[in-house]
């Protein structure tokens, strides 16, 4: 028997959400998703620790052409050293555009120091490299060590380059001897059971929307045979073997990856950016919400590795994309919809988050679905991340299945960011009304009617502008009571 109801009528919905009188029509176009709370605590999105607007579907919201599609293609690979894509603009006309479009809006803006030798920032200290007042600045500075996993200069010297960071073992560096070593047996469990006790540990490590899907002929058409890492001197190529263990060689920052046949499976995670300091930050190059996560992420993924390994499973990392592009796995795996400002947007945090991240995995996992909250449709009358971007990076247009770039892919109906143009700033993730500050019961209300019907969709576009949710001047982020590392766990 049901112990709690929690009936909204459609008339109460809609004054909670200021809108009783919006118009013919619109109190009947928006009705209760849910009867009461036992319907909610069954629903497979309550599963999966995800927000109870959220639907479970069998395709993702953004339309893919699987059939064009090859199976693990390369990825692209762009002029030596590293094959990075190139700049469209020179590094100093990239940071006096953002410094204009930064003085336009806070005239009265203190760049301070140069962060010169940051990893990541300019290396010309022509180049004005700001990100603040003393204070924005020593923020910066404070999260630096280890930024995307990489050992300071001291410690790779110290081994004549032979390490260069936390990534260097993408099958993890299992710290412990095999369970079998150790007196012990691998854990055995149903799929269910697996993902749930995953699920448990990521999120204690520090991760969020912990899914996973299997290495089907789809994730092989998403997964690259080849990538070029920026640590590597040389792409690196991914195959399926009869091996019975994960075959790097060479044994450190492999450029082959040989995977055993029974690794099925990709557990899908991400984290979250701290959302305040990422909206109240200001500069020319990474804020401190950017640099603590780029600082810590690696580390919670190998975390993951060898609590994997502690099971007795092994693991291969996507950390910077190692094997597959990680929008398409987080879409896939129904982390997010992809939104327009190129990246996956989340329902519980919008598109603060600091990238979704995965492993592959010989522990049979239960398999998520994508998922569909109206992100995509928002996306579609909203643009302020688009209007935001100081470097007009992110596409104002349709969405469309070309890929206009050599550096773009095809095969997906979508906005595509031009990463040539992009700075990675972030201005635009400070700016998404999707975001997730505050536990407040009329944003919820709001994520619900987006994920029911579009109608309001510009309405609330204009509301967000109007309240000015989006950034915020620095010096407000001081003055306030920040919850720890930034992130608020209640929500």
């Amino acid at each position: 028997m049901a112990q709690f109801h929690s009936v909204l009528s459609r008339r109460d919905f809609m004054k909670g959400l200021g809108l009783a009188g919006a118009g013919v029509g619109a109190a009947a176009a928006v009705s209760p998703v849910f009867r009461d709370l036992d319907e909610m605590a069954s629903a497979p999105s309550a599963r999966v620790n995800m927000p109870w607007w959220v639907k479970q579907v069998n395709e993702t919201t953004t339309p893919i052409d699987w059939d064009v599609l090859p199976t693990l293609g390369p990825a692209y690979k762009g002029p030596p050293p590293m094959g990075l894509i190139p700049p469209a603009y020179p590094e100093s006309e990239i940071f006096r555009m953002k410094m204009d479009r930064i003085l336009e809006k806070y005239p009265n803006w203190d760049k301070g120091a140069n962060t010169l030798g940051f990893p990541g920032a300019s290396s010309d200290p022509e180049y004005p490299d700001y990100v603040g007042d003393i204070k924005d600045n020593a923020l910066v500075m404070g999260a630096a060590l280890l930024n995307m996993g990489m050992f300071p200069k001291e410690l790779i010297m110290a081994t004549h380059g032979a390490y260069m960071g936390l990534t260097d073992h993408p099958e993890g560096w299992r710290i412990m001897p095999a369970v079998e070593q150790r007196g012990g047996t691998k854990w055995q469990g149903t799929p269910e059971e697996a993902l749930k006790i995953v699920r448990a540990a990521v999120r204690f490590y520090g991760f969020d929307d912990v899914t996973a899907i299997p290495v089907d002929d789809h994730f092989l058409k998403v997964m690259y045979g080849e990538k070029w890492l920026i640590t590597h001197g040389a792409p690196t190529t991914f195959e399926f073997g009869d091996v019975d263990d994960i075959v790097c060689t060479p044994a450190i920052r492999p450029t082959k990856i040989v995977l055993p046949r029974r690794m099925k499976w990709f557990l899908q995670f991400s984290s979250r950016q701290p959302g305040e300091v990422t909206r109240h930050a200001l500069g020319t190059a990474q804020n401190a919400g950017q640099a603590y996560y780029y600082t810590s992420w690696v580390k919670i993924v190998k975390s993951i590795q060898d609590f994997l390994w502690g099971l007795g499973y092994i693991s291969l990392d996507n950390c910077n994309g190692r094997f597959a592009p990680t929008g398409a796995t987080g879409i896939l795996a129904g982390a997010g919809e992809l939104a327009r400002w190129g990246g996956v947007m989340t329902p519980k945090y919008g598109i603060s988050v600091r990238v979704m991240h995965g492993v592959l995995t010989d522990l049979p996992l239960e398999e998520c679905k994508p998922i569909d909250f109206g992100g995509r449709k928002f996306c579609e009358t909203c643009g302020i991340c688009a209007d935001a971007c100081p470097m007009g990076a992110i596409s104002k247009d349709e969405p469309t299945w070309d890929a206009a770039k050599p550096y773009q892919y095809g095969g997906y109906l979508t906005w595509r960011t031009d990463m040539a143009v992009c700075s990675h700033c972030p201005v635009c993730q400070g700016t998404c009304p999707f975001n997730a500050f505050d536990k407040s019961g009329v944003h919820e209300l709001v994520k619900g009617t987006v994920a029911n019907t579009s109608i309001f969709n510009g309405f609330f576009t204009s509301m967000d502008k109007s309240f000015d949710y989006g950034r915020k001047p620095p010096e407000e982020w001081w003055n306030s009571e920040q919850p720890v590392t930034g992130i608020d766990t209640s929500i």
